[in-house]
């Protein structure tokens, strides 16, 4: 992780600390070592500021996991599966946004913190659109070694309540919109239940009356 981008993220998160400190705290602490993106200890400080904010609204996730990747690494090597993972976190640390936190959780996991979304179905909508565009900036070919590999990932979205956000919840919804992409070989939102979808039917039938 650079100085600026430690820094950034330090600014986001409203903590005020000086580069150095911010970089020391953010590399030992909060940062995957291979990738250099955000781990799993910065994304649940990141939904805690979420649960704990006044904005309301809904907050989204996008959980990302490559297909066949085992294959890269028997077939490969686990050098060349580290410079693939190295590659594609870069490329989704390229993609982010503002509000937007690229997460490394696990092996060939990643995840997107898509920050505050709408409610209901315009919320849903641009959470699956912000899948399609990191599937295909990942899915672009990676040339290592004189091999030119290719490599998809299942995307799965999820979106709670900001209010009280439980971050397990969250990567739950997600994990199994997930799985459900990568049956079917396609993204995924997870049908919703308890109060989001009392907020998606409330904010569905505001949007069909003001239509």
């Amino acid at each position: 992780m650079t100085t600026t981008s430690a820094v950034l993220m330090a600014t986001t998160l409203g903590w005020t600390a000086s580069a150095g400190y911010a970089l020391h705290l953010f590399k030992r602490l909060h940062t995957d070592p291979l990738t250099g993106l955000g781990n799993r200890a910065i994304l649940e400080i990141i939904a805690h500021r979420a649960a704990h904010s006044r904005r309301g609204g809904s907050v989204g996730l996008l959980l990302l996991d490559l297909d066949r990747f085992k294959a890269v690494n028997d077939t490969h090597g686990h050098a060349v599966g580290n410079h693939v993972l190295r590659v594609l976190g870069a490329r989704l640390a390229a993609t982010r946004r503002h509000g937007e936190f690229p997460i490394r959780l696990h092996g060939d996991e990643f995840a997107l913190w898509l920050g505050h979304l709408p409610h209901g179905a315009r919320g849903r909508q641009l959470a699956a659109r912000r899948a399609e565009q990191i599937q295909r900036v990942l899915a672009e070919p990676i040339t290592v070694a004189g091999t030119r590999l290719t490599i998809a990932a299942s995307i799965g979205a999820h979106l709670l309540p900001a209010a009280g956000l439980p971050l397990p919840a969250l990567l739950a919804g997600a994990d199994a919109a997930m799985y459900s992409a990568k049956r079917g070989g396609r993204l995924s939102t997870l049908p919703t239940t308890g109060r989001l979808r009392d907020h998606q039917a409330h904010d569905d039938t505001s949007e069909r009356e003001s239509a």
